[in-house]
């Protein structure tokens, strides 16, 4: 069964020749000048797959809410793998995923992006949003 064993917001990611390169990871506040506020952290996240699992197509939805419960965005992504030919069975057999989640906030409150694998909570990711005091 595919799972999900990594997941945070940050500035920005690289995945290349097996390496992931992450800048400003763990990113939890946001402090706009004013509203509404654009924003545009990059969501990575890395699933692991079992053998038996390889070729399987599975769904991952990413929803963003404020702790109302009030939608701010919301991607679904399809995922399947298939490991490489020169593949050694010893290795573990992932794939990374990385998206910029472009919200548009309209107000100061904790936020909570969700991550589900087939329909099952995978992982929470908080951040906070409070707009700048306007400096006199």
């Amino acid at each position: 069964m595919a799972e999900l064993d990594l997941a945070l917001l940050c500035t920005s990611a690289t995945f290349r020749e097996g390496l992931l390169s992450v800048l400003e990871a763990g990113l939890e506040r946001f402090s706009p000048d004013n509203y509404p506020a654009n924003l545009a952290p990059v969501l990575v996240f890395r699933l692991s797959f079992s053998e038996d699992d390889f070729g399987t197509a599975h769904v991952v939805r990413i929803t963003v809410r404020h702790d109302d419960g009030e939608p701010v965005a919301e991607v679904g992504v399809g995922v399947t793998y298939e490991p490489p030919a020169e593949s050694d069975p010893a290795l573990s057999h992932f794939t990374v995923v990385i998206h910029q989640l472009l919200m548009q906030i309209r107000r100061d409150g904790l936020y909570l992006v969700e991550i589900t694998l087939d329909g099952e909570l995978s992982s929470r990711i908080p951040f906070r949003v409070r707009a700048r005091l306007p400096q006199a």
